[in-house]
């Protein structure tokens, strides 16, 4: 028995639990996607000096779209759940580790973006800034899970930088490019290649993960701490 196979059906059955209150009455899309927007233009400005450099722009596009894209994940969460079961038998354990720390990245982000949502709901704010950021931020609480959150970024980007080099990994991916796209599960194949992809372009990514990874947690220690600078000398 993999020993990931178990996780990564969790953190499927976790994500698509949350997605399911998409679909209840009143919920706040309108706040969750200024919520993300904001986010993602925060990640984008805070790496702008380490994305722009050509080594680690599909890294970096990767990141912000398919690994934080909003909710463009249902389709491919559905088509991961349709062919988890071959995926079992024919990836490696690592491979399903990195599938398993993907997905958790995904659910647990989704979770502290929804908390956030409703908190950012009852203010009435239509508009995000640096201070209303933090205020929500504080709010929400969950430390614990920002530290988890954190760590998931760094393990998944690191487990990322190992598997490139294999490349018994990258056969298999590609040979599962025709089947998968012919079974429709193009989506999930296009997030697993393109994972893969932007990995190998950068070489070695242990300068691209280690920033993020220690820069993220350097910035929620401020926002927590209430610092009205919390962004500031975050850039790589």
């Amino acid at each position: 028995m993999k020993q990931h196979a178990d996780h990564l059906r969790q953190a499927l059955t976790d994500s698509h639990e949350l997605a399911g209150r998409f679909d209840e009455p009143g919920f706040p899309h309108a706040e969750l996607e200024l919520l993300q927007d904001w986010q993602r233009r925060r990640l984008a400005n805070s790496y702008q000096a380490l994305i722009s450099q050509q080594r680690f722009a599909a890294a970096g596009d990767f990141f912000l779209a398919e690994l934080y894209g909003g909710l463009n994940f249902r389709e491919r969460d559905q088509q991961m759940e349709r062919v988890l079961p071959v995926m079992v038998r024919m990836l490696r354990d690592d491979m399903l580790q990195a599938l398993a720390g993907a997905f958790e990245l995904q659910a647990l982000s989704l979770s502290l973006d929804m908390d956030m949502t409703a908190v950012l709901e009852k203010s009435g704010w239509r508009e995000l800034n640096t201070d209303r950021y933090g205020e929500i931020y504080r709010t929400c609480g969950r430390q614990a899970d920002r530290h988890r959150q954190i760590e998931l970024i760094g393990q998944l980007g690191l487990t990322l930088n190992e598997l490139v080099h294999h490349w018994l990994v990258l056969f298999l991916i590609r040979t599962l490019r025709g089947p998968a796209r012919a079974a429709g599960f193009g989506l999930l194949q296009t997030f697993l290649e393109q994972g893969l992809k932007a990995f190998q372009i950068m070489g070695d990514g242990t300068e691209f993960i280690e920033t993020i990874w220690h820069n993220e947690e350097r910035i929620s220690q401020r926002l927590f701490a209430g610092d009205k600078n919390p962004f500031q000398g975050s850039s790589a």
